[in-house]
């Protein structure tokens, strides 16, 4: 299996929402993202901590100042 490729963003996302049917997950401070072809995504935040998102979301809300993408 390969690597994801990462983007490093610039500027930083103060917080990212993804919305599912159940609920909805939040993250703080988004500073690296991969999007798998299937749609998942891989989300490094700025304490270093890793996310995986599943596809299956039916709305992003993203905190930043400008497009990072």
């Amino acid at each position: 299996m390969s690597k994801p490729e990462f983007t490093e963003l610039s500027p930083m996302e103060r917080s990212r929402k993804y919305t599912f049917a159940s609920g909805v997950v939040e993250l703080k401070n988004v500073k690296r993202l991969a999007v798998s072809a299937s749609g998942t995504h891989r989300i490094e935040t700025e304490d270093g901590a890793k996310h995986i998102i599943p596809t299956g979301w039916l709305h992003i809300e993203i905190d930043t100042d400008d497009w990072t993408l």
